[in-house]
């Protein structure tokens, strides 16, 4: 599976249309690291095999198998592998379980979750015999997608799910400290500027504008909620987009590290091996075996 994000650092659903808005994405975070992004659409995941981080803005956790979580609509996140890790990712659009806009299944059932912005992430360890469901309910989702015709059951295990997730929510009296919004806003704005102008040289005053702060908002803004500074990040998005260039066209590595942004082969290949621990070549021969 491959993560792809449009110039906004929204993701693109693979898989996910109007007239199904629901898709099941197991995804190998040994072989794709899932950068950071937002999406609309609202997430459960569960982790199949090995133990893997997600982080968001200022906060980070583990899970491991047979644990899972709830991602609400538009948070700011990243994940990858602490060990070698296989999770399913189950994404829906509102409109897979609220139908028309405005129904009474969207105001009274899914916008007290999608508008309730001191919910970002909901993790699911197994701790209670809620969760425990919730969780066996996630298995039988993933496993439903081998089958033909499962659309009506699909929707009907996730109308389950989402009642557990409310009584969930109700019971641990959700009231974590409020995320942030002002600060959030403000980084997905640099994020997505980044994301449209990364191929050119970037400066700090053009990356701050963009989100209306000054120079020391914007290197504030990046250290309290990603832990690097904004050229931290520009490299490292560079070198993903220079990743997709090795593995699916034919550019050369020169030409591959020019049009992702870098004016110098060797500084290219310096950062690639430092994030990668592997030089361009190796990344694209070992994409070519898989």
């Amino acid at each position: 599976m491959e993560i792809r994000l449009n110039s906004s650092g929204l993701e693109d659903i693979e898989g996910l249309t109007v007239e199904y808005p629901y898709v099941l994405h197991r995804v190998d975070l040994r072989a794709v690291k899932i950068p950071w992004h937002w999406h609309e659409e609202v997430e459960f995941i569960y982790v199949r095999e090995g133990s893997m981080r997600l982080q968001t803005a200022g906060k980070a956790w583990s899970f491991r198998k047979g644990e899972g979580f709830f991602i609400n609509t538009n948070v700011l996140c990243s994940m990858d592998c602490e060990e070698p890790c296989l999770v399913d990712s189950h994404l829906l659009h509102k409109t897979f379980l609220g139908g028309h806009f405005k129904s009474i299944f969207e105001t009274k059932y899914l916008d007290p979750v999608l508008k309730n912005r001191n919910l970002e992430i909901l993790e699911l360890r197994g701790d209670s015999e809620r969760q425990q469901k919730l969780l066996a309910r996630l298995r039988e989702a993933a496993r439903l997608q081998n089958e033909e015709n499962t659309e009506f059951q699909t929707r009907n295990l996730f109308s389950e799910i989402w009642l557990l997730l409310l009584d969930e929510i109700a019971v641990l009296e959700y009231e974590r400290p409020a995320v942030d919004s002002v600060h959030q806003e403000r980084l997905q704005a640099m994020l997505a500027f980044i994301g449209q102008n990364y191929q050119r040289k970037l400066s700090l005053d053009e990356i701050a504008a963009s989100a209306h702060v000054g120079r020391r908002e914007c290197l504030r803004c990046f250290r309290n909620c990603m832990q690097k500074t904004p050229f931290e990040y520009l490299l490292e998005y560079r070198v993903e987009m220079s990743k997709k260039l090795l593995k699916n066209s034919r550019l050369s590595v020169m030409e591959a590290a020019a049009q992702a942004g870098f004016s110098s082969a060797a500084y290219y290949g310096k950062i690639f091996r430092r994030l990668c621990g592997m030089t361009p070549g190796e990344y694209r021969r070992q994409s070519k075996m898989r």
